[in-house]
């Protein structure tokens, strides 16, 4: 994970969230999640397209096999991360999720591994969702 900024990761798992339903997202759905111009959202997309993340058809966005691997990846540190706060350190949900935030981006794959062992890889994040990596 650290060898992709946090703007494109934040990019990759907008792209995930907002393609889930039907496999694929617009510049302009990009755009207004990131309360952007359509012109930044399709700049980063050409960048992402570009490192082989998404793919790009009559106007539809989506991830490659690549992206999507990145992502799950980057959500499950998160949620690992969130689950390692929730479970040992007195912090609101609030907190915990803006913290998680910043971890995920920081947290190499190495860490991340020791970190979920020792959490005995939990299957799912105090909000409920899935953590992929342990699916």
């Amino acid at each position: 994970m650290i060898s992709v900024n946090s703007s494109r990761e934040n990019y990759i798992q907008a792209i995930y969230r907002l393609s889930s339903e039907v496999g694929y997202t617009t510049n302009k759905e990009i755009s207004d999640f990131f309360k952007i111009s359509k012109s930044s959202a399709s700049e980063m997309v050409k960048k992402l397209k570009s490192e082989n993340y998404l793919e790009v058809e009559n106007k539809q966005i989506s991830l490659t096999n690549e992206g999507v691997e990145l992502a799950e990846k980057i959500i499950s540190a998160h949620r690992i991360w969130e689950y390692f706060l929730s479970e040992y350190l007195d912090m609101s949900l609030e907190e915990i999720h803006k913290q998680s935030d910043l971890l995920e981006h920081v947290t190499d794959d190495e860490l991340l591994e020791k970190l979920n062992k020792f959490l005995n890889y939990p299957k799912k994040c105090p909000c409920g969702e899935i953590i992929y990596e342990n699916k």
